[in-house]
């Protein structure tokens, strides 16, 4: 019975408390006394709170035992509030905080400030995004020390290679995991239909308009609650949300256009003609084929690149109050290549919604819908595509024949042809979404369900008419694909503190699945070009289709402890299960870090952070395939006469995933109120298992099979500075300084035998990958006295056969006095020595002024291109320069071999130094120049914002690089022949003028 009234008194007492809420009301203001609308005002150490009106104003039931409110702000330094006894309106005024040490990111699952990470994480926000003036997601990413971008193609829409503190695979992808507002999406080039054409950028269906912030997380200790995908880092992508107030209207349009940064110099009909006669002997050029004509001369680049139009259009709608808050937005993108004939239209819509049905309860709903058409053209890396062509294709060759059909010679494709009869459209329409409810069971302790979906539907139909000299007497392939992702996440969260110690933890269950299907079909011998039916063509080459899946069961676990914010602690581990293994499916992946902040308190004067960290991990990469574990079979085959099915792949039920373990410190600094920020980083990831092929006994009926057989390291350093260098009423500027090294070291391979990997790509021991194998050139054989000299130190044995005064000279590597394959050695690599960017921002009364220079050093380009149209050996045009300087006599100081199509023609072809060339560029990216209506236009005007801009991309590129653009990489992701240049579009200059309306 005590008990009993004991319990009563203190429900009673707890009741009175109740009732005894004080209301507390107040503002929140910036420096300028201007309300801050949507800034966060919590009862300390609880999750009770509300957010600000319009006018930046609040009111808040705060219990009796609150002593104190936190205000924080986007952008804005947060602020404790005392609450005193009797006072029950506060103004708050929230100061700018210079680099943003107060702002809130969610990693691994829960919530972080950013002067409280312990981890390796860098940020870009929406006016990054706003300022790179690209399409795409991928190409602000290079404003982040350690992270590499490279477009793979100068075609929209094209894919890009990205690298995260280096590569961890050789033959799986080295993509970064995506996660769009925490659903992993589909990223990399598009599974095609298979049936050819160029790889597409997935990512390309995220409008970059709708993204209010992304992380890039780079340290094992916060990728790896993210497991087997991480390996290669992990990009978060926060799209925007709605604020509490009055509902905002903003409108973004601009036109611009899109042209060649530079163009290859080839000879013209004089010198084509020139050209043939040192090389056969006669300027009787129609000798060598009916099709070329001295008297005409068309410069084939200019015929088909141009500037060409790009057109953008968003809208978008937000507001809510208290309880709901909702985000909208509709935009229109029509990018036209500087390649005629290339195109890439986008349509886009978003909606994100967020609710709270009750005090306790959480909702969230985010939508993303994308419609794109992508027009392609047959190009990058083919001998028929419109880039080759119309550098290879001699300028006496005329658009069109007599008879109407058009020019060509020597199999090469017409490249107007192949810019406006070559008929490739690819649709995508594409939802990426989730929805998600939150119940908190306590005021620090929540659980949450959320399902995620990325449904990816691309149709693709390809036309090739008789016209084309690439056709099959008029060829016409179609396919679709379709690719689901489902995705169910349960997380149970606790945020809570005791004492000066804040502890966060994090539990949870995944199930994600995975689907793809695939149906497509060629037909040849379509009867007319006017009627590009399958139906049609007489002869149906193939049909054929597939089904795969995989599915990934995951469980997650993450603590973070806060204690003073002097000591930092964290640790997470996911446990994978994936159906793309066989005999171990399941992999645990750890993270641990430590950080300590020597500053906290104030003792060191004008250092406001000094935090030393440290972190360890383990990670891994699952890309390899649905299959590659499997013995696969596949139709087609026939015995005696009847249908029958034969093995096409050998599996291994014994492979792993490729694991990374990664070691990290660093150090983050702010200085004189946070005006200088610095990050330092110092990195070791060393990869184990990697997945190669492993040569086996022909007698199996196959040459290799997949196996865990390599090793490989990357160690690193990074570094950023940020200097806020003046920050008055009417004048700011912001300057970010960043760059990074990243060594990699290839240490073992099966049985140590170097891979070769097309083109001049070798994988050895020792090497970091990339690395180009060919010979080593030694200037060219002046006379043939030098020629028998040499062969007369080897018994009369050649020292290079088949050559003649004028071809090139390489180098005996081993000294045994013949030049063979055994000569061949290390002749440069594709990963730059030194990579960063420097960044400024400038504002003047409504004047703004932001430009972004970005830099790679000490990498080099293997120019594949050059072998064609500078080895003056084919009936290929050449260049100006290879012709100019093609060596002629004796003496004369010319670098290029003789013109000949006879004896040396394939030793001045031999993969060697000659085709490889310094890729180091310094690059002003990104400029933009912006005027801001002033406060008393726009309230006549009755408009909330109102900004004119122009901007620009590639606007200047210093390089010693021959060719079109020293930042090229033909085969995207793959480390498949990693930086060759093989007849791959430029990528374009940009020019766009805008307007931003806010209503």
């Amino acid at each position: 019975m005590k008990s009993f009234k004991l319990i009563v008194w203190v429900l009673l007492l707890g009741s009175v408390s109740a009732l005894h809420a004080q209301q507390i009301t107040g503002t929140v203001v910036d420096e300028s006394g201007m309300g801050l609308i949507g800034a966060t005002v919590l009862v300390t150490g609880t999750s009770t709170g509300t957010v600000t009106d319009i006018d930046g104003n609040f009111s808040l039931a705060v219990p009796p035992v609150a002593n104190s409110l936190t205000i924080s702000y986007t952008g804005f330094s947060s602020q404790v509030v005392d609450l005193l006894e009797g006072q029950t309106d506060y103004q708050i005024i929230l100061t700018e905080d210079g680099i943003g040490l107060d702002e809130v990111l969610v990693i691994g699952y829960s919530p972080v400030k950013r002067k409280d990470l312990v981890g390796s994480v860098s940020s870009i926000s929406a006016e990054d995004i706003d300022v790179q003036a690209g399409s795409t997601v991928q190409s602000a990413l290079r404003n982040a020390a350690g992270v590499v971008v490279q477009q793979s193609s100068g075609a929209p829409g094209a894919g890009y290679n990205i690298r995260v503190r280096g590569s961890t695979s050789i033959t799986a992808s080295n993509e970064p995991l995506f996660v769009v507002d925490g659903v992993p999406v589909i990223s990399g080039d598009f599974a095609q239909t298979g049936i050819g054409g160029q790889g597409t950028n997935a990512l390309a269906d995220i409008n970059p308009s709708d993204i209010e912030s992304m992380e890039i997380l780079k340290d094992a200790s916060t990728t790896a609650i993210y497991g087997s995908r991480a390996a290669n880092g992990v990009v978060l992508i926060t799209t925007k949300s709605g604020k509490a107030g009055k509902t905002k209207f903003d409108i973004n349009s601009s036109y611009g256009f899109n042209e060649p940064i530079k163009l290859i110099e080839v000879v013209d009909n004089k010198g084509y003609t020139d050209y043939i006669e040192e090389r056969y002997g006669t300027r009787n050029i129609s000798a060598l084929s009916s099709g070329l004509d001295t008297s005409v001369y068309n410069n084939w680049q200019d015929l088909i690149y141009d500037r060409n139009p790009i057109v953008s259009t968003d809208v978008s709608m937000s507001g809510g109050d208290a309880k709901t808050k909702f985000y909208t937005a509709l935009s229109y993108d029509d990018n036209q290549g500087a390649l005629n004939g290339t195109r890439f239209r986008r349509y886009s819509t978003r909606l994100n919604l967020s609710h709270n049905p009750t005090d306790k309860m959480v909702t969230t709903f985010n939508l993303g819908y994308t419609n794109s058409n992508n027009k392609l053209i047959q190009n990058d890396n083919n001998i028929y595509g419109a880039t080759s062509s119309a550098i290879l294709l001699p300028p006496t060759v005329p658009i069109r024949n007599a008879d109407g059909t058009f020019g060509s010679v020597f199999g090469l494709e017409n490249p107007i042809a192949a810019t406006t009869e070559y008929q490739n459209r690819l649709i995508t329409n594409r939802l990426i979404g989730n929805v998600a409810a939150t119940y908190y069971l306590l005021n620090e302790l929540s659980f949450t369900a959320k399902l995620g979906a990325d449904i990816a539907s691309l149709r693709e139909k390809v036309f090739e008419p008789s016209t084309l000299q690439s056709s099959a007497n008029g060829q016409i392939a179609e396919g679709s694909t379709t690719n689901t992702r489902l995705i169910n996440e349960y997380t149970m969260n606790y945020n809570g503190s005791f004492g000066t110690t804040q502890f966060t933890a994090v539990a949870g269950a995944i199930f994600q699945r995975d689907d793809i299907v695939r149906n497509y079909f060629v037909t040849n011998d379509v009867p007319t070009n006017n009627f590009p039916s399958a139906d049609a063509a007489a002869n149906p080459a193939s049909v054929t289709g597939d089904l795969s899946g995989d599915v990934l069961h995951s469980y997650i676990a993450n603590v973070n402890f806060n204690f003073g914010s002097s000591l930092y602690l964290s640790g997470s581990v996911r446990a994978d299960g994936s159906s793309r293994f066989i005999n171990d499916r399941w992999g645990i992946f750890p993270g641990l870090a430590a950080g300590y902040n020597f500053a906290n308190g104030g003792n060191l004067g004008n250092i406001d952070l000094l935090k030393l960290r440290a972190s360890f991990g383990l990670t891994g990469n699952n890309n390899i395939g649905n299959f590659t574990t499997r013995q696969l079979y596949a139709g087609g085959a026939t015995y005696l006469d009847a249908p029958g099915i034969v093995p096409s792949q050998i599996g291994n039920p014994d492979l792993i995933w490729e694991s990374t373990a990664q070691f990290d410190i660093g150090v983050d600094a702010g200085f004189l109120n946070n005006r200088i920020g610095a990050t330092f980083d110092f990195y070791v990831k060393n990869t184990s298992d990697l997945i190669l092929n492993r040569p086996i006994p022909t007698t199996s009926g196959f040459s290799v099979v997949p196996q865990n057989i390599g090793d490989m390291r990357n160690v690193g350093v990074e570094a950023s500075l940020t200097f806020v260098n003046v920050q008055e009423t009417d004048f700011d500027w912001t300057t970010t300084l960043f760059g990074a090294v990243n060594k990699n070291e290839v240490l073992s391979l099966y049985e140590d035998q170097p891979q070769d990997f097309g083109f001049a790509t070798r994988l050895a021991v020792g090497e970091p990958i990339g690395s180009f194998f060919g010979y080593e050139t030694d200037g060219i054989f002046q006379n043939q006295a030098e020629i028998d000299a040499v062969n007369a130190l080897n018994d009369d044995r050649d020292y290079q056969t088949g050559v003649a005064p004028g071809d090139i000279r390489f180098v005996d590597q081993n000294g045994d006095g013949i030049i063979n394959d055994d000569d061949r050695t290390f002749i440069g690599n594709a990963l730059p020595d030194f990579t960063g960017g420097v960044d400024n921002k400038l504002n003047y009364k409504n004047f703004g002024l932001s430009f972004f220079f970005q830099f790679n050093l000490g990498n080099e380009v293997y120019n594949n291109n050059l072998a064609f149209a500078e080895g003056l050996n084919s009936v290929f045009a050449p260049t100006v320069r290879a012709y100019e300087n093609a060596w002629r006599e004796e003496g004369d100081g010319n670098v290029f071999p003789r013109i000949t199509g006879g004896s040396g023609a394939s030793n001045n072809r031999q993969d060697s130094d000659r085709f490889v060339e310094d890729g180091s560029f310094v690059r002003l990216k990104t400029a933009t120049f912006s005027y801001n209506l002033p406060s008393s236009v726009l309230d006549a005007i009755n408009f909330r914002a109102l900004r004119l801009y122009v901007r620009g991309t590639n606007l200047i590129t210093w390089t010693d690089y021959s060719w079109f653009d020293p930042e090229v990489n033909s085969f995207g992701d793959s480390n498949v022949a990693l930086g060759t240049d093989f007849l791959t579009s430029p990528v374009g200059r940009t020019v766009e003028f805008g307007i931003n309306i806010g209503l």
